[in-house]
């Protein structure tokens, strides 16, 4: 049993082991070997391919041919060989991380025989040996050589500077200058199976076989290892024998897990199903570089941390409840659960926890007074002495039991609604009725110096009260609360440090001080304390020690004479997934250092005085495993992992690191990161070493990543420098060009400004010209006008004169017709002669030319080319109407009737093939 002194806290328990399913580590379940890294790593043959695990992240390789790997060995860093069906070859790392296969068949596949499987790799001054039970082929040089065997062979291993062969009833040959050579030979070896070959003691060997036990060789004869361990041996059936770095044999069975013993064969551990394995047929064994064991299991892998146990050790207690209170009585450890009180003897291993008759159903308190176990049950309070048990109360719900200082042989209970009075006599106690005066629901009690009473509500304040001489009434009761100097009524207890009253409060603590009679804040308590100030229940231990527990953590404290010395404290998520119970944490002081935590399923063991081992993560410090970088369109590209800076193009800004970290151990490791340029502060801490960044602003940046565990001890940080490049349109080439451009454009407006104001002196000049064209027109405007003014008054003026011509020519017309004879014909003809002359006069008709080309521009050309068959007549007639002169007077110009005028327009429409519709002055006006 773990309590007992000399094993507590001894060699490494349950706690101590992990398992990794194929769920979790997505391969197949069986693994058939295993091999270390340098830089930490671990390689697992797996049934499915390579298995690769860097601390925190799990990748399987397959095999191109997706043939089943038997064994694996690593040579280096970026260098793995494996072997298997009809197969081997080796992997590369390349600069990203990722392991590139290269099969070594097209120069070994000549030597392979049918259903040929290698099973064990080794390695020698460059030389790679392949073993399979009928072959061994050495790779050197690029170049494969196969090595002659004397018949079957069990196994190959390397031991110092040899490569050692078991054969089949023939015992251990050598490798020397390409050919298996005697090395041992014994009539010992006839029908045995040799398992493994290990170094021993100076120049001698461990033979291990399947059935016949282990066997040591000094050089000349063969004795038998551990002989109380040969029928084990021989029932369990041994598989696999490795020596770690430490001296110590690790022997895996078929049967059993495997067994641990020191350099002298004294036994040290045994982890089997039992204790912690997932499965007992172990099929491949190594250490790591902190000397832990990985085994590759039939199912499974299993790791064993070498760590110590740090002073810390749970206890998962199936089927008897949430255990809420603890004790150690009788040689026996009794446990108070919600399903009932549970004891089991301290001592027998195999002794397993049993209900105290009579006790099912909740148990909140359990404590040692005079020789005596008090039980605070849901029914009362249960009395244990000699084995035997009793409810000395039947008042329900027993909570807090403190002896009575101003009482002798008297107990006060606090319970669901009073607080009883427990009285001893003859050996036994009794209930001596309640205290008169109260009535409430207490979780804790505690008395002073002066014998008042102060009692923590189970949900709201604190009460004092004050007892009569008899100590069986309340004669004055005080509340303190939401009005009181703690300005709120929830979170208040009551506690005992250094026979001082103490409440916490989840913030600070806070004291009676009995000269002031008042509540005051515990300075010098508080100052001390730093954030375990903050506690929510404090338990006393032997020699001054004081347990405080708050949300976060549980801390060992000394107090004594004003002075604190803190001792060790326990991260509370050392708990996770068996947590305390809230709001009734508890434990049980077993010496000044070490206690019992009572949990949901069980109990955990603490020692303050153990070493503690984890100041090995500060040692070493995460290192980036993986790189993506993906585009905005989803386009993915893997980074280089090799350098301490990385360059990030623009278009790839969005990016996903992922990190490991080689330091293997059975508690959990957590990870932060603060990127420099971007972030404040440090991230909340995660179990995944993953970090992402989307749309990452252009700039140099530097990440920051280290990990922390339970006890906030940190690893050394990883630093990480990160270019981001500008955007295309901001990179130096683009600034040259906008440069360029710039002075491009400084040129082009500096000419388009040229031409703008040549283009504006230009408008001007042309707005210049118009307005001296517009003159000149107005002016032209103006002398048409006058000319066509000189031209009407000219034309009315000829047709005046040919009117009054006209009229003088009808007088003598009418004269000559009166007169006859006595008017002379040659003065008649004379006269008409004259007048006819005057009004056909070409001269007149010249000038009248003259001033109407003037006016209208070349009228008359223009009409003669349109209408060469137009007669002077006809000319004139056009020039008359464009004239827009009516018929009446047109007539006296031509000297003609207005009837002829308009016979004259008839026939000038035909000349000019005017339809019928068309208007001739429209036309004339229109040229």
């Amino acid at each position: 049993m773990l309590f007992k002194e000399n094993r507590l806290y001894g060699q490494p328990t349950v706690n101590n082991v992990r398992n990794f399913q194929k769920e979790t580590y997505q391969a197949a379940k069986q693994n058939w070997a295993v091999d270390r890294c340098h830089n930490g790593f671990m390689y697992f043959a797996n049934h499915n391919g390579l298995l690769e695990f860097d601390g925190i992240n799990w990748k399987l390789y397959p095999l191109p041919n997706e043939t089943v790997l038997r064994s694996v060995l690593a040579a280096s860093d970026s260098l793995i060989y494996t072997s298997g069906y009809r197969e081997l070859g080796y992997w590369e790392a390349d600069n990203t991380g990722e392991l590139h296969y290269h099969s070594l068949n097209k120069l070994a596949e000549q030597y392979f025989s049918d259903n040929e499987e290698f099973w064990n790799i080794a390695l020698l001054d460059d030389a790679v040996y392949f073993h399979s039970f009928n072959s061994v082929l050495m790779y050197h040089n690029e170049r494969i050589t196969p090595i002659e065997l004397p018949g079957f062979t069990n196994t190959m291993h390397r031991v110092g500077n040899d490569i050692l062969l078991a054969v089949r009833n023939q015992g251990i040959f050598r490798i020397e200058n390409g050919k298996a050579v005697p090395h041992i030979q014994s009539p010992l070896f006839e029908n045995i199976m040799i398992r493994f070959i290990l170094p021993y003691q100076e120049d001698q060997l461990m033979i291990g076989t399947n059935s016949n036990g282990i066997f040591i060789w000094d050089g000349s004869s063969i004795t038998q290892w551990n002989r109380d361990w040969h029928q084990y041996f021989r029932k369990n059936e041994v598989n696999r024998g490795y020596m770690d770095g430490q001296g110590h044999f690790i022997i895996g069975t078929i049967m059993d897990g495997v067994l641990i013993f020191d350099e002298r064969g004294n036994p040290i551990n045994n982890y089997n199903t039992a204790n912690g394995l997932q499965n007992n047929t172990v099929l491949g064994i190594s250490t790591d570089q902190f000397n832990n064991i990985w085994l590759a299991l039939d199912s499974g892998i299993d790791f064993i941390s070498n760590a110590g146990n740090q002073g810390f050790m749970i206890e998962t207690i199936p089927n008897i409840g949430a255990v809420y209170d603890a004790a150690i009585f009788e040689d026996q450890i009794y446990l108070g659960t919600n399903q009932g009180l549970f004891v089991r003897s301290l001592y027998d291993d195999q002794s397993q926890y049993q209900l105290v008759p009579e006790s099912q159903d909740q148990v909140w308190d359990i404590q040692l007074h005079d020789g005596h176990l008090f039980a605070g049950h849901n029914d009362g309070v249960i009395q244990l002495k000699a084995g035997e048990q009793q409810f000395i109360s039947r008042q329900s719900g027993g909570f807090s039991i403190r002896q009575d200082p101003m009482k002798a042989g008297y107990l006060l209970a606090s319970t669901y609604s009073s607080i009883i009075r427990l009285k001893q006599q003859n050996g036994v106690y009794t209930q001596d009725g309640t205290l008169k005066g109260f009535v409430d629901l207490i979780r804790y009690i505690e008395i002073d110096h002066l014998g008042d009473i102060w009692a923590s509500h189970m949900r709201r304040g604190i009460y004092r009260l004050q007892l009569n001489d008899k100590r069986d009434s309340v004669i004055n009761k005080s509340y303190y609360g939401l009005n009181s100097v703690f300005k709120k009524d929830h979170s208040l207890h009551v506690f005992k440090v250094e026979n001082r009253i103490v409440f916490t409060t989840e913030e600070k603590l806070y004291t009676y001080d009995d000269l002031n009679d008042s509540i005051i804040p515990y300075h010098f308590l508080n100052e001390q304390l730093n954030e375990l100030a903050a506690a929510k229940r404090i338990v006393s231990a032997p020699d001054h020690h004081y347990w405080l527990i708050t949300d976060r953590e549980i801390g060992l404290f000394r107090i004594f004479n004003n002075t604190v010395e803190h001792l060790k404290t326990y991260p509370r998520s050392l708990f996770s997934g068996n947590e305390l119970i809230d709001d009734f944490e508890n434990i049980l002081p077993l010496t000044a250092t070490k206690a019992i935590v009572c949990l949901e399923n069980g109990i955990a063991q603490l020692d303050a005085e153990a070493a503690d081992s984890s100041s090995a993560i500060l040692k070493f410090q995460p290192q980036l495993r993986s790189l993506k970088l993906t585009s905005n369109r989803q386009h993915t590209t893997r980074g280089a992992i090799d350098k301490d800076d990385i360059f990030v193009r623009y278009k790839y800004r969005n990016l996903q690191l992922i990190y490991c970290f080689p330091l293997f151990t059975h508690n959990p490791i957590y990870f932060q990161s603060l990127m420099k340029g971007l972030e404040q502060e440090w991230s909340e801490p995660q179990a995944t070493p993953q970090i992402s960044f989307d749309r990452l602003p252009s700039g140099e940046y530097e990440l920051l990543v280290k990990a922390v565990d339970q006890w906030g001890n940190e690893s050394q940080v990883n630093s990480l420098h990160i270019e981001v490049a500008p955007p295309w349109y901001l990179t130096s080439y683009a600034r040259t060009a906008y440069l360029f451009a710039f002075i491009g454009i400084l040129f082009g407006f500096r000419t388009w400004g040229i031409q703008q104001t040549r283009k504006k002196e230009r408008l001007e000049h042309e707005k210049r010209e118009k307005e001296i064209i517009r003159l000149r027109n107005e002016k032209l405007r103006n002398e048409i006008q006058h000319k066509s003014k000189e031209l009407a008054n000219s034309t009315m003026s000829i047709i005046k004169k040919n009117e009054l011509l006209l009229e003088i020519k009808e007088i003598a017309a009418r004269q000559k017709e009166q007169l006859g004879s006595r008017y002379p014909d040659k003065y008649y003809y004379h006269l008409t002669r004259k007048i006819e002359e005057n009004i056909t006069s070409q001269d007149d008709w010249q000038v009248f030319e003259t001033n109407f080309e003037r006016a209208h521009e070349q009228f008359l050309n223009k009409i003669k080319e349109m209408y060469p068959e137009l007669t002077a007549k006809d000319l004139r007639l056009c020039a008359f109407l464009r004239m827009n002169l009516a018929s009446k007077e047109i007539a006296p110009l031509l000297g003609i009737s207005v009837r002829g005028v308009e016979n004259h327009r008839y026939r000038l429409r035909k000349k000019m093939k005017l339809d019928h519709d068309e208007k001739l002055i429209d036309l004339i006006l229109g040229l």
